[in-house]
């Protein structure tokens, strides 16, 4: 977990909204890779592991990504970047399932940190600065953080796309499968036959 995305994370359980701290057991540069995070309000505690936050045990099904190459990864990348208008610096933006496939070639063109939602298994993808990750839990962050949200097949279900709309910040994008339901709170603001791209009202 990258240490500047722990003031974004907040406990999930029903309570009033409270920051975690986290105790490192082992860093690596500006990533905890073992340690864990306490709830002051409930006391609950979430282990990291392997640089991933676990708030319990996943809430999306791990889906095979399709083969990309390098080429198709950065054009991806940079379609992301696009989607979630990230001509400026700074914020965070969080990516569910294999969007974080395309973290990298995000990064290359936007200054931003990642927090990686239901990451998928193994490479290309990994915890390192400025990227964490997070399972088991909708979006345990706190509301307004998020500059934006990409949600694939897997993670857009209708209680997550809800809580990437209190997640974002106003006028904050959210992109989800086309076929996703479209949440309250948000205006459409393009579509084709892969997604559609949302804005905080």
């Amino acid at each position: 977990m990258y240490i500047d995305l722990v003031d974004a994370l907040r406990c999930p359980n029903a309570h009033a909204d409270s920051w975690l701290v986290a105790a490192a057991h082992e860093t690596l540069d500006r990533c905890i890779v073992r340690g864990a995070l306490g709830c002051p309000v409930c006391e609950a505690e979430y282990p990291i592991v392997a640089g991933i936050a676990r708030f319990g045990g996943r809430t999306a099904p791990v889906r095979e990504a399709p083969p990309r190459d390098d080429g198709e990864r950065a054009a991806e990348g940079i379609r992301l970047a696009a989607l979630l208008d990230l001509t400026d610096p700074g914020g965070i933006v969080a990516l569910g399932g294999h969007w974080a496939d395309a973290a990298d070639a995000m990064l290359a063109l936007a200054d931003v940190r990642v927090l990686v939602v239901e990451p998928p298994d193994g490479p290309p993808w990994r915890v390192r600065e400025p990227v964490g990750a997070v399972i088991g839990a909708l979006l345990p962050v706190a509301p307004g953080a998020l500059r934006g949200a990409a949600l694939d097949e897997a993670t857009a279900t209708p209680e997550r796309l809800d809580a990437a709309v209190r997640a974002l910040r106003g006028r904050g994008r959210l992109v989800a499968p086309a076929d996703a339901p479209l949440p309250a709170g948000v205006r459409a603001l393009a579509r084709d036959a892969r997604h559609w791209v949302a804005e905080r009202e």
